[in-house]
């Protein structure tokens, strides 16, 4: 493995430091896009003083690029390897959590428009009615976060505990006439995975989705747990300083955003997604087809995926992240057959036009 060496004024801790790269392509020459992508990434991590960050790059199933650069710990100075170096993905957990639901929905155990009560009848009842394909596409009315819970920090031993955070709240709107994006949903939706699957979420989570695809670095962010190779976490004060982010306990929201994964294992995911094998076809287009309001309005999001417009006409399928001290970017362009994943260890990052520069660059 390569090991390449930028020196920068780091910014915020007033001393020099070392942007490094680890490059899939030992001491071969890598070809132009590589470099380009270097150069961007580079660019990029000094403009946007990130700690950390991690790309990971496939075309046509084959990894093209995998490359860490800066710190997953300043302090220790322990590389970003996108191999093992594990990040918070945050709203890409929704799209891990999908695949749960559709497993269940494909062996006939989850019926996407019955009743949440049909599944859950203790949850509190509300004015209106609303279903699980509802909540995967954020149209049940279900709220999303209030100021501070993001910085949750209260284990919450089971996902049913988990619904107090928002169960007693009323819904904010009709299920179906608005999409309103709700992180809550989620953790509601994995108890209905819990229900039909008759097996604990992070269990069944583990067994038929992780383990099955060799996601072999991807987990619950467990805080009782030693977890090896697991980043460590940092917020801006101001674009010029960083400092560690707050302890949080993600307990809550395992589904929406709770696991931890690498860039590579997520691209993984992403790539059993791209064609029929571990679901078959018309599974996938269910995950991927927009939703649609009770007047006809394209949501752009289906089970737990985004759709979004790219360049020249190309079509996004995947989600991002933004969690505490984490934020993650994982797409496929289904026009290109490339997908991209990008990961940094620090909240509130912005990627800016990196994502669809690298998109051109393996056109």
């Amino acid at each position: 493995m390569k090991v390449f060496l930028y020196n920068f004024r780091s910014k915020n801790m007033l001393r020099y430091v070392s942007i490094i790269i680890l490059s899939i392509y030992g001491c071969s020459t890598p070809p132009q896009n590589s470099l380009d992508v270097d150069g961007l990434t580079q660019k990029l991590v000094l403009e946007r003083n990130i700690p950390g960050i991690s790309i990971t790059i496939l075309k046509e199933g084959k990894m093209v690029y995998s490359k860490g650069f800066g710190y997953s710990d300043i302090d220790k100075k322990t590389l970003v390897d996108p191999s093992k170096t594990k990040f918070r993905v945050g709203s890409v957990s929704k799209t891990f959590a999908a695949s749960a639901v559709a497993k269940l929905y494909e062996n006939g155990r989850l019926d996407l428009d019955k009743s949440i009560y049909e599944y859950v009848p203790e949850f509190p009842r509300k004015k209106w009615d609303f279903s699980t394909r509802q909540m995967a596409g954020h149209l049940s009315g279900i709220r999303h976060y209030k100021i501070n819970e993001m910085s949750i920090d209260k284990n919450y031993s089971s996902v049913y505990d988990a619904l107090e955070v928002f169960s007693s709240d009323a819904l904010l709107h009709e299920p179906g006439t608005k999409y309103h994006y709700s992180t809550h949903a989620w953790t509601l939706l994995s108890l209905v995975v819990e229900r039909t699957s008759e097996d604990q979420f992070l269990s069944y989570m583990n067994k038929n989705i992780f383990n099955f695809l060799g996601m072999t670095n991807t987990q619950a962010d467990l805080n009782n747990e030693m977890i090896s190779d697991r980043v460590t976490f940092y917020q801006y004060t101001t674009l010029k300083n960083v400092k560690k982010a707050p302890s949080v306990n993600n307990s809550w929201k395992w589904a929406g955003g709770g696991f931890l994964s690498t860039t590579e294992d997520v691209a993984k995911f992403i790539y059993a997604h791209s064609k029929p094998g571990f679901l078959n076809e018309n599974t996938i287009r269910l995950l991927m087809t927009s939703q649609l309001t009770k007047d006809g309005k394209e949501t752009n999001y289906g089970l737990g995926w985004r759709i979004r417009p790219g360049r020249d006409g190309d079509v996004l399928l995947g989600h991002t992240g933004g969690s505490v001290g984490g934020t993650t970017y994982a797409f496929w362009n289904k026009n290109t057959d490339i997908i991209l994943v990008i990961a940094a260890n620090i909240g509130s990052a912005k990627f800016g036009d990196l994502p669809l520069d690298i998109f051109d660059l393996y056109r």
